[in-house]
């Protein structure tokens, strides 16, 4: 009879334990990378709402918005209007991508420009014992003043903190996306 010479168990249990040990340590890194594919999809998708709402303002010369948020229902649920010709939403898919620049809408004039956002905050002046007349324009001391916003949108992945931020130019154009830390 001829020697046949093979693996022994222990050799092939050390081989088997190694790969487990190598697979363990890849593992993290294969989740982050899923991680950083959701954010850029989700940002992909984001920039195109923004493409295709100023594509549908310069061809139908009307006022487009794209509302990023959307109201809860009673069941805790967050619910959008479905998108109609002049109105788009946008909300994040996975609740692990947050939206953590300002919720204002955007509207896209039917030139396709984008027009600036604002919001209104504390007037950090305002004192109710003195005179606020609101007849004046503009009004002398008001409660309520308005901020501009950039047009910057941040899209932020609290698993891996990392984020993604796209810049608008005034004339509607996407302008840069950008990657950060969040």
């Amino acid at each position: 009879m001829r020697f046949v010479r093979g693996f022994t168990l222990v050799e092939l249990m050390v081989t088997i334990a190694v790969l487990a040990i190598i697979a363990m340590m890849a593992a993290p890194s294969f989740g982050n990378l899923v991680a950083q594919k959701q954010l850029d999809t989700m940002t992909r998708d984001l920039t195109l709402i923004f493409g295709e709402a100023r594509g549908q303002a310069i061809s139908l010369r009307k006022n487009i918005t794209i509302q990023l948020t959307c109201p809860i229902n009673n069941e805790d649920q967050i619910e959008c209007q479905p998108n109609t010709v002049t109105k788009l939403s946008w909300i994040s898919k996975k609740p692990d991508i947050t939206l953590t620049s300002d919720p204002v809408d955007v509207i896209f004039s039917g030139l396709g420009n984008a027009k600036q956002r604002t919001k209104l905050i504390d007037n950090p002046n305002y004192d109710a014992s003195q005179d606020t007349d609101m007849t004046k324009n503009p009004p002398v001391n008001p409660e309520k003043i308005e901020e501009i916003l950039p047009l910057t949108f941040t899209l932020c992945n609290s698993k891996i903190y990392e984020s993604r931020t796209i810049t608008i130019a005034k004339n509607g154009v996407v302008e840069s996306v950008t990657k950060g830390g969040c």
